[in-house]
C-alpha cells in the first residue's frame, strides 16, 4: 500500500522545501538494499544463491482487503506513485514479492502467477518475458494467497492477476510503443510495440518485442583438492561474456458467445539466438564457446461459462539446439570437447473445472487436470579426430511423463468476521519406473474480530519436480576442472508450509512460518578423490526445515515521503546423511533487513523518486556458507501532464555489492567461490501510449523444467 501524497508546494514555504529536499539526499545515501539475485548463468552453480525470504508489507492507504484467506490489492492505487512501467515490475511492488533466481517469490517461496483465475502454465522465464510486455496500468487487482486452493490447479503460494475488462466496450483501436536503453559493462536495448482492438463481443491483442543484449561475468574460484594424499591448490579465474538477440510475439483473441460465456484463444512464441564465450586462466586453462538457439510455440484455448464451468486445452513445443566447443589443459594434459545437444519438449494440458455458489455464503468446487509431456533429448560428444559420437558420453533419450490431478474444495463465510476455504487434491504421477499417488490438503482461514485487526492462518502442501535435464544420465564439461553430472535417481520432493500472520491497521504485521521439505533437492559440488575434477550434481537432501519470524511497519513523513521497513529472522536446518560418503546436519540463524521509500519531488512537473535497500546476513545451503550481501537501488520517473508519455531512469545495485561469495570447508571439501555479474545497471525507458492504450494480459508459458 501507499500513502496519498501531494506536492511540497501544497504545504511548505520555500525554506522548509529546501530543507526537505536536502533530507531526501541524505536518506538516499543511508538506505540499504540487497536485491534478489537473478538466475545464475553458470550451470554448475544453479540453485545455489536462493535468497532469504522477504517480509510481507502493507502500506498506509487501505488498498488491500482480506477475503477468504487471501489479500486483495487495488493495483491502480498501489502503483499510482511508483516508477514502474510494466506488470512484472508492478508485481514486485506487492508486499512480500521479490525477484529470486530469475523468477518471482512470495515470502521466500516460489510463487505461481495466474491470470483471471484461469489455469496457467507459468514459468520463471516466460512469466518474466510476457509480464514485462504488459503495461502496469492494465492491472485491476491482484489476489495474494500463501496457500492456493486446489481449484486453481496449482499448489503453494499464488498470485492471481485480475485484469481490466476489454470485451463490452465500444469499438476502438489503441496501442503503445516502448523502448529501453541499458548500460552496464556493455550497452543493450530493447523495444516493443503492442496493439489492442476492443468491441462489444470481440477483443484482439498483438505484441512484438525485440531485444539485443550483451553480458559479462567474472567467476573466481580457489580449490584445495586432495588426490592420493597430495594436496593441490588450484586458482581458477574465469572471465566470460556473450551476446543474445531475441524476438517475442503474441496474438490473442477473446469472443463473447452470450451473457457471461467467453471463448479465448492465444498464441505465444519467442525465438532467441546467441553465444557465450568464457576463458579460464590460472592453474588450469580452458576456452569455451557455446552457440545456440531456443524456440517456443504455445497455443491455448479456454472457455468460461455463466454457470461456473471452465475448460481448456494448452499445447507447447520447445526446442533448444546447442553447439559447444571446449579446449582445456590441466597439469599438462590437453583435452578437446565438441558437444552437440538439444532438448525437444511436446506438452499437452487439458482441464475442466466446476464451481457452485450455494446458499449462506458457501461455495463448492471440483475438477480434473491432465498433463502429458514428451521430452526428446540428445547429447553427443564428438571425437575430435573422427567426428563420430563418443559412445560412453552420448545419449539419445525419449522421456514420457504423465500427471493426473483431481480435486474437491469448499469455501464459507461465517458472517463478516470469519471466512475460510479448504480443499483436497489427489495426484497420480507416472514417469518410467515411478508410479505414485500423492494427497495435497490446503487450508486458508481469515479472521477479522474488529476493524483494523486481521488474523490469517494457512496450510499448503505441494510437490516440487526437478528439471528434465537434471534427471538425464549425462555429463557436461564446463572447463578443464568442472563437470556437471545428471542424476537419474533424482526424485520430486514434498513441501509443507504453515503460516500465521497478524495485521494491525494494514500498517504493521507480525508473521510466523514453519516449512518442512523432506527430500528437497539442491546442487552440491564434490572434489573426487582419484583425479583433479569437481563434480556438480543435484541430490535429494534428507530434509530442509525452517522457522521464520517476520516484522513489518510502514511510515510517513509529511505528505511527500512514505516508506516501509521490515525484518526477518530465519532459522534453517539442512540434513543429508550420505553425499559421496559425506554427511551434514547444519543449522543457521540468518536475517534480512529491507526498506523502500517513495518521494514526491514535484507535482508540476510530475516527478516521483524511489529508493530501496536490502541487507542479507550470512546463510547456508547444505555445506555451503553464503556470505553477507547488500545493495542499493534508485529510480526517478517523469510523467507528462496528459499521462501518455513516461520516462523512467533507474539504477540497480549502485555500489556493486550484491554479487555472491561462498565458502566450503567441510570433511575434506574446501573451496572459495566469488561471482561478479553486471548487477550494477543504469537504464532509461521511454513509454508512449496511443489512443489510451490498455493492454490485454495473457498467461505465460511454463518452461520451468526445461533448459539447464
Amino acid at each position: 500500500m501507499v500513502t496519498q501524497v501531494y506536492s511540497i508546494n501544497d504545504f511548505l514555504c520555500e525554506k522548509n522545501r529546501t530543507m526537505k529536499k536536502l533530507l531526501v539526499i541524505v536518506v538516499s545515501f543511508v538506505a540499504l538494499n540487497v536485491q534478489a539475485q537473478e538466475d545464475v548463468n553458470i550451470a554448475y552453480v544453479d540453485s545455489l544463491f536462493g535468497q532469504l525470504p522477504e517480509v510481507m508489507v502493507i502500506g498506509e492507504r487501505p488498498v488491500v482487503k482480506a477475503q477468504q484467506g487471501k489479500l486483495v490489492y487495488d493495483m491502480p492505487r498501489l502503483l499510482e506513485q511508483l516508477p514502474v512501467s510494466n506488470a512484472y515490475d508492478a508485481l514486485k511492488e506487492l508486499p512480500g514479492v521479490i525477484e529470486q533466481e530469475g523468477g518471482l517469490s512470495l515470502g521466500g517461496r516460489e510463487v505461481s502467477v495466474i491470470v483471471n483465475g484461469k489455469v496457467s502454465t507459468m514459468s520463471k522465464e516466460q512469466l518474466k518475458i510476457l509480464l514485462e510486455s504488459v503495461p502496469a496500468d492494465r492491472l485491476d487487482k491482484t489476489e495474494v494467497m500463501y496457500a492456493a486452493p486446489a481449484r486453481y490447479g496449482i499448489r503453494g503460494a499464488m498470485i492471481n492477476v485480475v485484469l481490466k475488462e476489454t470485451i463490452g466496450q465500444k469499438p476502438a483501436w489503441s496501442g503503445e510503443v516502448q523502448g529501453t536503453f541499458q548500460k552496464d559493462s556493455h550497452e543493450s536495448g530493447k523495444g516493443q510495440g503492442v496493439l489492442l482492438y476492443t468491441s462489444s463481443h470481440f477483443s484482439l491483442d498483438a505484441m512484438v518485442g525485440y531485444s539485443d543484449s550483451r553480458t559479462r561475468n567474472l567467476f573466481e574460484k580457489t580449490s584445495w583438492h586432495t588426490v592420493d594424499n597430495q594436496l593441490h591448490e588450484l586458482t581458477l579465474d574465469t572471465r566470460g561474456g556473450g551476446r543474445g538477440k531475441r524476438w517475442d510475439y503474441r496474438l490473442g483473441m477473446d469472443f463473447s458467445l452470450g451473457k457471461q460465456h467467453q471463448l479465448g484463444v492465444v498464441y505465444n512464441g519467442n525465438h532467441r539466438m546467441g553465444y557465450d564465450r568464457t576463458e579460464m586462466l590460472g592453474t588450469a586453462t580452458s576456452d569455451r564457446l557455446t552457440e545456440g538457439t531456443r524456440t517456443l510455440h504455445n497455443v491455448k484455448t479456454d472457455y468460461q461459462s455463466s454457470f461456473g464451468l471452465s475448460a481448456g486445452v494448452d499445447f507447447l513445443f520447445y526446442t533448444s539446439p546447442t553447439e559447444e566447443k571446449i579446449h582445456s589443459t590441466l597439469q599438462g594434459e590437453e583435452a578437446v570437447y565438441d558437444n552437440r545437444n538439444n532438448q525437444r519438449i511436446n506438452r499437452w494440458l487439458f482441464y475442466i473445472h466446476q464451481e457452485h455458489a450455494l446458499k449462506n455464503g458457501t461455495g463448492l468446487n471440483y475438477g480434473v487436470q491432465y498433463t502429458a509431456t514428451h521430452d526428446n533429448t540428445y547429447q553427443f560428444y564428438l571425437d575430435p579426430t573422427t567426428g563420430e559420437p563418443i559412445p560412453e558420453n552420448s545419449l539419445r533419450d525419449l522421456r514420457k511423463e504423465y500427471t493426473l490431478n483431481m480435486y474437491v474444495g469448499a469455501s464459507h463465510s461465517f458472517g463478516k468476521w470469519l471466512s475460510g476455504e479448504v480443499s483436497m487434491a489427489t495426484e497420480l504421477y507416472d514417469a518410467r519406473e515411478r508410479h505414485s499417488w500423492h494427497l495435497y490438503p490446503t487450508m486458508n482461514l481469515t479472521c477479522q474480530p474488529a476493524d483494523g485487526h486481521t488474523l490469517q492462518l494457512s496450510f499448503t502442501s505441494e510437490c516440487i519436480y526437478p528439471n528434465y535435464w537434471q534427471m538425464q544420465a549425462l555429463v557436461q564439461y564446463m572447463d578443464s576442472y568442472t563437470e556437471v553430472h545428471g542424476n537419474p535417481s533424482l526424485k520430486p520432493f514434498s513441501n509443507y508450509t504453515l503460516n500465521l500472520n497478524y495485521l494491525w491497521k494494514n500498517k504493521y504485521m507480525v508473521g510466523l512460518q514453519y516449512q518442512d521439505n523432506p527430500g528437497s533437492f539442491f546442487q552440491l559440488p564434490y572434489q573426487v578423490p582419484d583425479r583433479l575434477a569437481e563434480v556438480n550434481q543435484f541430490v535429494n537432501f534428507d530434509f530442509r526445515r525452517s522457522w521464520m519470524l517476520q516484522l513489518m511497519a510502514s511510515y510517513q513523513v509529511g505528505k511527500w515521503w512514505n516508506g516501509r521497513v521490515f525484518a526477518i529472522g530465519l532459522l534453517s536446518h539442512d540434513k543429508l546423511d550420505d553425499f559421496h560418503q559425506i554427511g551434514f546436519n547444519r543449522q543457521r540463524l540468518s536475517a534480512v533487513l529491507t526498506t523502500s521509500n517513495t518521494f514526491i519531488l514535484s507535482r508540476k512537473p510530475d516527478l516521483v523518486a524511489n529508493l530501496s535497500g536490502r541487507y542479507q546476513s550470512a546463510a547456508i545451503q547444505g555445506f555451503y556458507d553464503i556470505c553477507p550481501m547488500g545493495s542499493i537501488d534508485a529510480s526517478i520517473q517523469w510523467t507528462s501532464t496528459n499521462g501518455k508519455a513516461k520516462v523512467i531512469l533507474k539504477g540497480t545495485d549502485l555500489f556493486q555489492t550484491s554479487s555472491p561469495h561462498t565458502e566450503i570447508d567441510w570433511e575434506g571439501q574446501r573451496m572459495d567461490r566469488s561471482i561478479d555479474f553486471d548487477n550494477r545497471k543504469i537504464s532509461l525507458t521511454f513509454i508512449y501510449k496511443l489512443g489510451g492504450y490498455k493492454e490485454k494480459k495473457r498467461e505465460a508459458v511454463d518452461t520451468s523444467r526445461m533448459g539447464r
